[in-house]
């Protein structure tokens, strides 16, 4: 019994948005000659289905194009050359801890030369900027949750 490639099993569900589609479609004289190649790459699974009426309609219109002509259609799935879900996580993750960093310095900034009457826990930007960082802070740590769950 042949073994499907781990990448492409039906039980990894994390690995389903790291594949994609390709559709070609050739035009074969009757020596087995090239004559017209069409192709589509880096089509997902859902595009690749909503766009089958699109393909064979293209095909068709080959055929009526070369009527004595052999029309040849294929797909397949092919790993993907973009970023998996995990890179994009990770990417989110260090993004967000860049922009606290960013905000915590600059209200740092803002701290140490502040030189009004009245404190700086009074003022209304600086209760914003503070509720702003809370905010990244608990979307950060949301994301890194869900990074330890996978």
């Amino acid at each position: 019994m042949s073994e499907t490639p781990p990448q492409y099993s039906i039980c990894n569900v994390d690995r389903v948005y790291d594949v994609v589609h390709y559709f070609n479609i050739k035009v074969l004289n009757q020596k087995r000659e090239l004559v017209e190649f069409l192709s589509w790459s880096g089509l997902k699974w859902h595009l690749r289905i909503k766009y089958d009426w699109y393909f064979k309609y293209r095909s068709a219109l080959l055929q009526v194009k070369y009527p004595k002509f052999t029309v040849d259609t294929c797909w397949g799935n092919e790993p993907a050359q973009g970023k998996t879900l995990e890179q994009i996580r990770q990417n989110k993750i260090r993004a967000k801890k860049s922009k606290i960093t960013e905000y915590k310095n600059k209200l740092q900034k803002v701290k140490d030369n502040w030189s009004c009457l009245f404190p700086i826990q009074e003022d209304i930007n600086y209760n914003k900027a503070l509720t702003k960082i809370i905010a990244l802070e608990s979307e950060l740590a949301l994301l890194i949750n869900i990074d330890k769950e996978k």
